[in-house]
């Protein structure tokens, strides 16, 4: 279907879907969230929320459809639930660019703007540090690569191979990191020599497309738009 949603007054930055509720969640470049619901053929506004302070970087829903959470540029993060609760809030020390749930809902992943991947608890507890390739030596110059995507499988298909997998994290310069999970100390690294975008798992976790761009060496260094797709391995 093809309908103009009228809630918001400026441009849509970021929208995410609830598969198990049925619910689209935009916000546009003033900060004002809005939850819609398809009621007898149309999309109604059912829940807004504007804090009017600082512009969302990102929001995710869990995997069940529970609980979504909102991160801020300026390091605030909103916890709330289906039915429009608010269940927790937080000012954190940095600004924030990202954010994904655990396959289990128990933690969340923050992207700070220093490209730091900080482990949280579901009561907002920070419970660790994950150490990325950008920690090594080659990237420890001030114009680092940043991370621009982070996606973990949620599980919900099952998993066709035990041992692959489930978390990427992509990086501006091309690199993607594949873990097992938050603990694992020897993550796959992919090389997919494009300034990347995104990057996404299919729905039963075999897959990863990333996206991004070609180098270019023409003036305009605009370069093609590329999608790849790799193996979990």
């Amino acid at each position: 279907m093809n309908q103009t949603l009228k809630g918001h007054k400026s441009a849509v930055l970021c929208c995410c879907w609830n598969e198990t509720y049925r619910k689209l969640t935009t916000v546009d470049q003033y900060g004002l969230i809005i939850v819609w619901m398809l009621h007898q053929g149309m999309w109604y506004e059912e829940m807004i929320n504007n804090r009017n302070k600082s512009v969302v970087r990102a929001m995710k829903w869990t995997a069940d459809g529970q609980k979504i959470c909102i991160v801020y540029e300026d390091g605030a993060v909103i916890v709330g639930s289906v039915d429009g609760n608010r269940l927790w809030g937080k000012d954190m020390p940095t600004g924030l660019m990202n954010v994904e749930w655990s396959p289990d809902a128990n933690y969340i992943l923050f992207v700070t703007d220093a490209s730091e991947l900080h482990m949280y608890d579901l009561l907002g507890a920070k419970v660790k540090q994950i150490p990325t390739l950008l920690d090594g030596p080659r990237d420890r110059s001030r114009d680092r690569p940043k991370v621009v995507a982070v996606h973990w499988y949620d599980g919900m298909e099952g998993y066709a191979d035990a041992s692959a997998p489930t978390l990427a994290v992509a990086f501006s310069d091309g690199r993607v990191q594949l873990m097992r999970g938050a603990e694992d100390a020897d993550p796959v690294t992919v090389e997919s020599r494009l300034r990347l975008r995104e990057c996404k798992w299919n729905t039963r976790g075999t897959a990863l497309a990333v996206a991004g761009a070609r180098a270019n060496e023409g003036p305009d260094r605009r370069g093609d738009s590329v999608v790849q797709f790799y193996s979990p391995h």
